[in-house]
């Protein structure tokens, strides 16, 4: 049995903090959203700000990591 630790110092980023973190442009962040490949935190009105779901990315890694 293998054991997994996960720190997640903040459960959502915006695109440009998310951008800054990972090294790669905003534009690409939003890419990566329009294509699934990120996901977003759910929006209850279409004019609020999206911010990526660190939660789900973790939630699918630790699936990934434990699958293998």
């Amino acid at each position: 049995m293998s054991n997994l630790s996960l720190h997640i110092d903040a459960p959502f980023l915006s695109f440009e903090e998310y951008a800054r973190r990972t090294g790669t442009t905003v534009d690409n962040v939003r890419y990566l959203v329009r294509e699934g490949r990120l996901p977003i935190r759910p929006k209850f009105k279409p004019q609020e700000r999206p911010y990526i779901n660190m939660l789900a990315l973790m939630k699918e890694a630790s699936e990934l990591c434990l699958a293998s």
